[in-house]
């Protein structure tokens, strides 16, 4: 007879925040995050666009034991592969603690400008999105006269 999980692991983490920004600060003194740069909008002037480095910061809460967390950024349609996927594991020996994870992603090609979204998944079960546009502009020595 195969192991079952016990029936606590079975609780899906409450969600409290998933943001995106251009870096985090940790105070050394009391370890609290300082977030830099929030947003939403990517602008680029072509595709395949690289954004050299996106933050992202995520919170949960209410779990059970182990809950295997994983962030990934998909093109809306959910159309092509994912444009990164990261997993990880939390450790909840208390349901009222706050687990706190940050990414640091450097390098990120979006293939073609048009939404995205930002996914929080615990336990493969989809817990928060973030919406992420990228539009393209046109070249900055451009004018329009």
């Amino acid at each position: 007879m195969e192991d079952q999980p016990p029936p606590d692991s079975a609780v899906t983490p409450y969600p409290l925040a998933l943001i995106i920004c251009d870096q985090i600060y940790r105070e050394p003194t009391t370890g609290k995050p300082s977030l830099l740069g929030c947003f939403s909008v990517i602008n680029a002037t072509k595709f395949p666009a690289t954004q050299p480095l996106i933050t992202v910061y995520a919170a949960i809460t209410d779990g059970r034991g182990r809950v295997q967390v994983k962030l990934r950024l998909v093109d809306v349609d959910e159309e092509r592969e994912p444009v990164f996927e990261v997993t990880s594991e939390v450790e909840f020996t208390d349901p009222r603690s706050v687990q706190e994870m940050i990414c640091a992603l450097a390098g990120m090609t979006f293939p073609e400008p048009g939404e995205y979204r930002l996914q929080l998944l615990a336990n493969d079960e989809p817990i928060l999105e973030r919406r992420i546009v990228l539009n393209e502009i046109g070249d900055e020595g451009e004018s329009d006269d």
